[in-house]
């Protein structure tokens, strides 16, 4: 393998100890789903976003580049290409798995334990965030095995939109930034985005990619590594996924870190 030979360089002590980093850095592959279970579009969904692979890996950061319009993706523009979003019509869902445990932690910061990123946004007036759109709700369960499934208590579109750079000069810039936002840094629950300029936004996110944080203390799991959002029979709209991530101890960010510079990860198509 490509790997094994990669640690020769390091001689017999940076081998072994490169692999006690990869035997850890294995189970803690990527923050990000690293496979989808289970998919029903339900009703109403968009036929141009059907493929639930698009959940899986990171977040979208750059968008539109399939339609010929792109755009970074910031909080008053979605990701919105075929590849970047799944749609979930009323009565479907979508099955995401982590590839390690994604463990309960209320020393995580404001309890959060992973973010869900979609496609919603918000409204603006003049540049001032106005309102939220595209947030349809959506059932969160957690679990596990697959199996014994516990919904948490907030919706799946009731967070921040997504946030893709921290160095933007404008929301629809269409060149990518430099600096690239934290999908597994937990927003501040009490920051509210409306009323406020896209610069206060990105400052209130402190260098956070946004997402809807989500805390499994009161599921009462340990841990999980499946979760499941669904789209209700009844609601008003389609909920669109983007993907989802979780928040790492500081051991684990480490790994993470050092894992995606010496080892292959796995990327969006």
């Amino acid at each position: 393998m490509a790997r094994v030979s990669g640690f020769c360089a390091f001689g017999v002590r940076g081998a072994a100890a490169a692999g006690v980093l990869f035997a850890s850095a294995n189970a803690l592959a990527s923050p990000y789903a690293s496979d989808w279970m289970s998919y029903s579009a339900g009703t109403g969904a968009s036929a141009t976003y059907l493929d639930p692979a698009s959940a899986v890996g990171s977040p979208t950061r750059f968008t539109g580049v399939q339609f010929g319009f792109p755009s970074v993706v910031s909080p008053f523009s979605p990701p919105f290409d075929p590849g970047d979003i799944v749609s979930i019509g009323r009565g479907g869902h979508l099955t995401l798995a982590f590839d390690h445990d994604v463990r309960d932690r209320a020393d995580n910061p404001f309890g959060i334990d992973f973010n869900i990123f979609g496609n919603w946004f918000y409204t603006d007036s003049n540049g001032v965030a106005n309102g939220k759109f595209g947030a349809h709700g959506g059932i969160v369960e957690v679990s596990k095995d697959g199996s014994d499934w516990r919904t948490v208590s907030v919706l799946a579109t009731s967070g921040f939109a997504t946030l893709g750079y921290s160095d933007l000069t404008s929301p629809y810039d269409t060149v990518p930034g430099n600096v690239p936002t934290d999908f597994t840094k937990a927003a501040d629950p009490s920051f509210n985005p409306i009323g406020k300029t896209f610069a206060e936004i990105v400052a209130g996110y402190s260098g956070s990619g946004g997402g809807t944080g989500i805390d499994i203390a009161s599921t009462g799991l340990d841990f999980i590594r499946f979760v499941r959002i669904s789209n209700p029979e009844g609601n008003t709209g389609n909920i669109n996924i983007d993907g989802i991530a979780a928040i790492p101890t500081p051991v684990t960010a480490s790994l993470f870190v050092i894992a995606s510079i010496i080892a292959p990860r796995r990327r969006r198509a």
